[in-house]
């Protein structure tokens, strides 16, 4: 691979670094090499589940020492683009996880729960384990009373040890079907989280994108004009690269092979 060079780095997270909680191979090595070799790295996820500071801390359990700097996730995101315009004070109807809440909250907006009955100026969606009937009666509701409906990703699913999970566009499509609106979504490949790993990463010169999802990491590499890099440690199996579209510029069988 010494045609592949750079110097900034957009990092997925599942299927890339991890499959649940077990590390891919090789993945702590090569994040070191690459640091190493003075690369920045961006380690952006579409999954909001989880804050910041727990993904600091799932990193260090897997022997990736890492700041949360280099963390960006849907739900932050999320927060930072509601703050820029002006939410600070407003009420928004979290179906998610501490991944959403907590950044919402920390840019200054009123988190409350599906089940509040008051005004609500925006519903923002994201991975939730516990996702009822209740919670898309509830935020579609909303959604059809003038809530804005934001989503955090539209990931139908996710790679966990024993196969794909459902993911946060799942359960988005239930509440789009049910309230008739269509969802602004936040994260890769969408304008909001490929401007917020470039301005993470300002001052590099050649930067790539490196992920298992050809309709998010790959595509939101190809709309900034990175070089794309496709993992088959995920969601894509070996045997579906030469369908994938937008064509990756290298294909990898694994992070690790980056050394």
């Amino acid at each position: 691979m010494s045609d592949l060079d750079f110097d900034g780095l957009v990092c997925d997270l599942d299927g890339v670094i991890y499959r649940g909680d077990r590390v891919v191979e090789g993945a702590p090595e090569a994040v070191a090499a690459l640091r190493a070799r003075g690369v920045r790295i961006v380690f952006c996820t579409n999954n909001s589940r989880s804050t910041v500071a727990q993904y600091v801390e799932k990193f260090d359990r897997l022997g990736i020492p890492t700041s949360p700097e280099e963390i960006l996730t849907s739900g932050t995101v999320t927060a930072e683009v509601l703050a820029e315009r002006g939410a600070v004070g407003q009420v928004a109807m979290v179906v998610g996880g501490d991944g959403i809440r907590v950044p919402l909250v920390e840019a200054g907006l009123r988190v409350v729960e599906p089940a509040f009955d008051g005004a609500v100026d925006y519903v923002v969606v994201g991975l939730d384990l516990g996702f009822t009937y209740d919670a898309m009666r509830s935020s579609a509701r909303v959604v059809r009373n003038g809530a804005a409906l934001i989503a955090t990703n539209g990931d139908v699913t996710f790679p966990a040890p024993e196969g794909l999970w459902p993911g946060a566009g799942a359960i988005l499509a239930s509440i789009e079907a049910a309230s008739g609106a269509r969802a602004e979504v936040m994260g890769k490949p969408h304008p909001p989280t490929m401007a917020a790993a470039a301005r993470r990463l300002d001052g590099c010169e050649r930067i790539a994108a490196l992920g298992d999802r050809p309709d998010t990491d790959l595509a939101g590499g190809v709309a900034r004009g990175w070089t794309t890099i496709l993992v088959t440690s995920g969601v894509t199996a070996p045997e579906d690269v030469g369908s994938v579209q937008p064509r990756p510029d290298h294909v990898l069988p694994s992070i690790a092979a980056l050394i």
